[in-house]
């Protein structure tokens, strides 16, 4: 059986330097990319208030 070729992209040179600066700016700066647990909390209750998780925990019952 023969295997396909895959070309895997490499970034090289200035391409991979900015690449690596966008994501450490990004982890970094972007709300996103800390853990808050209000956050957290407040998805959670949002879930917990849904329609959906309402119905699935009357049908396990």
């Amino acid at each position: 059986m023969a295997f396909p070729f895959v070309h895997i992209p490499v970034l090289t040179g200035e391409i991979a330097e900015e690449f690596n600066r966008q994501a450490e700016y990004n982890a970094k700066y972007l709300a996103g990319s800390e853990y808050s647990a209000e956050r957290e909390a407040w998805c959670r209750q949002i879930i917990e208030n849904s329609r959906i998780d309402q119905l699935k925990r009357a049908s396990s019952k």
